[in-house]
C-alpha cells in the first residue's frame, strides 16, 4: 500500500476530491450489480423476472440493498481514498480512541439528544418553504423525491417483527450510516477540504452542506445541514472519528427506537403550526452548555 501512496503523494486536494467522486460513481454501479446478485436469496422461490418486478415490495431485500449501497458508495471509496493518498490509514481517519476521549464522546452523543427540539422546529420551517410559483412543478418533483425516501424508511420501520427485526433496523438505519457516512464526510471530505482551504471551519461548513445535499431533499436541507455542522465540530474537537460515529449513531438509533416502541407520530415532538417555546428554550440552553463543556474538555485533551 505504501507504493500506491507514493504514486499519488503529490496530488492536489481538489484533484483528490474529484477522484473521490469518480470512485463513488463507479462503486455505485458495482454495488447495485452486487446487490442484485443477492436478490434470489430474498425472493422466496420466485423466478428472476418475478423477483425483479416485485423488488420494490420486498422489504427485506430493500433493507439489505440500503445497507450494501452505503458500504459500496461511501465506506469502500473512503478506504480506497485513504490507501491512495495517505501512508497510514488509521492515523488519517483518526481511528485511535483513548480513554480520555470517552467524556467528549458522551457529550457529543448528548448534544444530539438535547438538540432534538431545535431540529424539529427547523424541520417545520424548512418544510414550509416554497419555491416561486413558476417553479411549482420542480418543487413538487423535489418533494416527491423526499417522500419516496421517507416511504422506503417507513417500510423498514413498519414491517411487523420482534427483536430481530428491530436489531436489523438499528444496523441498517443507525450503525451502517453512522460508520459509512462519517468515514466519507468527516474522515475524507472534511479533512481534504481543510487541507485545501487551510481553514477547518470552512471545511466543516462545506462538508455539512454536501452532507445535506447528498440526501436529495431540499425541504429538509437545513436540519441535516445543522446536524452536519454538529458532527463536523464533534470530529474536529474530539480528535477521533469514533466520537462523530457514536453521535451519528445516537441520532439515528433514537428515531428507530422511538418509532418501534411508540409509533410514527412519536418521532415528531410537535405538530405544524404548534411551537413548544419552553422545550425549544430548554434545547438551546442544554445544547449550548454541552457545547461549551465539550469544547473546554476537548482543548484540555489537545493541550
Amino acid at each position: 500500500m505504501t507504493k500506491i501512496y507514493n504514486y499519488f503523494a503529490d496530488t492536489k486536494p481538489y484533484v483528490q476530491l474529484l477522484m473521490l467522486l469518480i470512485m463513488v460513481v463507479v462503486f455505485l454501479f458495482v454495488g447495485s450489480f452486487v446487490s442484485l446478485l443477492f436478490l434470489p436469496l430474498f425472493s422466496q422461490g420466485l423466478d428472476v423476472a418475478d423477483s425483479l418486478l416485485n423488488m420494490n415490495d420486498n422489504v427485506s431485500f430493500l433493507r439489505f440493498m440500503q445497507a450494501l449501497s452505503q458500504v459500496f458508495c461511501m465506506f469502500l471509496p473512503a478506504l480506497l481514498f485513504a490507501f491512495m493518498f495517505y501512508p497510514n490509514v488509521s492515523s488519517f481517519f483518526k481511528l485511535r480512541f483513548a480513554r480520555k476521549q470517552t467524556l467528549v464522546t458522551i457529550f457529543g452523543c448528548l448534544a444530539f439528544v438535547t438538540i432534538i427540539p431545535i431540529i424539529d422546529i427547523i424541520t417545520q420551517w424548512n418544510n414550509a418553504m416554497h419555491l416561486p410559483e413558476s417553479m411549482s412543478t420542480i418543487e413538487q418533483q423535489i418533494r416527491d423525491l423526499g417522500l419516496q425516501s421517507e416511504e422506503m424508511l417507513a417500510k423498514f420501520l413498519e414491517q411487523e417483527g420482534g427483536s430481530l427485526l428491530l436489531l436489523a433496523n438499528i444496523v441498517v438505519m443507525a450503525v451502517v450510516p453512522a460508520v459509512c457516512e462519517e468515514f466519507i464526510f468527516r474522515g475524507v471530505i472534511q479533512q481534504t477540504c481543510a487541507k485545501w482551504f487551510g481553514n477547518h471551519h470552512w471545511a466543516i461548513l462545506l462538508t455539512a452542506a454536501v452532507f445535506s445535499i447528498i440526501h436529495f431533499d431540499l425541504f429538509n436541507f437545513m436540519p441535516r445541514f445543522l446536524m452536519g455542522l454538529l458532527l463536523g465540530y464533534i470530529f474536529y474537537y474530539s480528535g477521533t472519528i469514533w466520537a462523530s460515529i457514536m453521535a451519528h449513531f445516537t441520532n439515528n438509533a433514537l428515531v428507530v427506537l422511538i418509532y418501534h416502541f411508540f409509533g410514527a407520530e412519536s418521532v415528531k415532538i410537535s405538530t405544524p403550526g404548534q411551537v413548544n417555546v419552553w422545550l425549544i428554550v430548554a434545547g438551546v440552553v442544554l445544547t449550548s452548555l454541552i457545547a461549551y463543556f465539550f469544547v473546554k474538555i476537548s482543548k484540555k485533551l489537545k493541550s
